[in-house]
């Protein structure tokens, strides 16, 4: 009975501490959620994987250098409800990546619409950047257009 009870104990135990992880998730304190900027590339992965997905693109930079940058999207399951599956890029597709950038200023960011080659825009987003702004890509094609590459470009010359 000792054993019996010393078991249902440690099984119990364990079920708690795996039931805190699927509860817990990161914070979005790495993004700078003030900026919006865009870069253009080519994919080089599209890793539609748990608990987030991944796009990695490769950037030429203005020195000529290839950067490939890493945007962290939706997890799979809100994405799939968007229309956007782990067949949804393809290595060497082009795209045009509308994020907030990571603080510390690495190449990446956090996803907010991608435009792809025919023209349509995708939402691989978590939420925030202006995501669910019906203005916000309007606003940006009309930016691209001006050569602004970040909101706050942007907002500077408005001023």
């Amino acid at each position: 009975m000792k054993k019996l009870s010393l078991k249902l104990v440690l099984l119990a135990s364990c079920l708690l501490s795996l039931a805190s992880g699927v509860l817990a998730h990161h914070s979005f304190s790495m993004f700078d959620q003030d900026i919006e900027m865009i870069v253009q590339g080519k994919v080089a992965r599209w890793a539609f994987n748990n608990p987030h997905a991944w796009l990695y693109v490769n950037v030429v930079g203005d020195n000529g250098e290839v950067v490939e940058w890493g945007f962290e999207g939706g997890a799979p399951p809100s994405l799939i409800r968007n229309g956007i599956t782990g067949r949804s890029f393809k290595p060497g597709d082009e795209v045009t990546v509308m994020f907030s950038p990571l603080t510390g200023g690495r190449a990446g960011g956090a996803l907010c619409w991608i435009k792809i080659e025919d023209g349509s825009y995708l939402k691989p987003s978590d939420g925030g950047c202006g995501a669910r702004d019906p203005e916000n890509i309007s606003r940006w094609e009309k930016w691209i257009e001006q050569g602004f590459t970040s909101s706050t470009e942007a907002h500077a010359a408005s001023l």
